[in-house]
């Protein structure tokens, strides 16, 4: 039996890099009119850890020292929060909130910065118009929001700046960074998880919890 060959790679389930073991492996390659080669390495890994199995792909140009690597599905750049289930269950039937940031996590691991920042600045309208209704622009929403307390002055602030971001990315085509990409899907967790998940868990809560005799 052949010896088993070792290579580090990311892994989605134990999100960081693991050991994998090289399953099986395919080779194409091929060569330009003017000389220069290419090869193309596949190779089907699994995490030595949860025994994930996802695909790594190399493209050797002989033009170019680096090498191109990729895995299929990419490494995941930012982990679902561990209460987007029950989103599912409080949002309002006909409300597409869940299926839209399911697209938005899809994009962010894709690296699709602007899309990304697109899809918080929707998620965010989709919620604040749920609860105050179309009253207006952004401006007049977000009074809303605040009169009748689902945000505070400050809470405000900080949606206006994921907002802003999401609107330079619509109308001025501006592409955040990594850093900025992050701040904004923190903001948009936290709207989503306020209005919609800690309301329905504090009423579990207080019922589970035993009166003071």
């Amino acid at each position: 039996m052949a010896a088993e060959f070792i290579i580090k790679a990311p892994c989605n389930d134990c999100s960081r890099e693991t050991d994998h073991v090289v399953l099986k492996s395919h080779k194409t390659s091929g060569s330009d009119h003017d000389g220069s080669g290419w090869m193309t390495t596949f190779d089907m890994i699994e995490c030595c850890g949860c025994h994930f199995i996802s695909l790594k792909r190399t493209f050797d140009f002989t033009e170019h020292d680096d090498l191109v690597v990729e895995y299929f599905p990419p490494p995941i750049s930012r982990r679902k929060p561990n209460w987007i289930g029950d989103l599912a269950f409080n949002v309002p039937v006909d409300l597409e909130i869940y299926e839209l940031i399911e697209e938005v996590y899809s994009a962010l691991h894709a690296n699709n910065r602007r899309l990304v920042t697109m899809g918080a600045r929707a998620l965010l309208d989709m919620a604040i118009t749920d609860k105050v209704k179309d009253v207006g622009g952004f401006g007049q929403k977000q009074d809303a929001l605040e009169k009748e307390g689902f945000a505070s002055k400050k809470q405000r602030e900080v949606l206006e700046a994921a907002l802003d971001a999401g609107n330079a990315a619509t109308h001025r085509g501006h592409c955040p960074t990594t850093k900025q990409l992050e701040q904004v899907m923190d903001i948009v967790e936290s709207v989503l998880q306020q209005i919609y998940v800690l309301p329905q868990a504090a009423a579990d809560l207080k019922k589970s919890t035993p009166p003071r005799k």
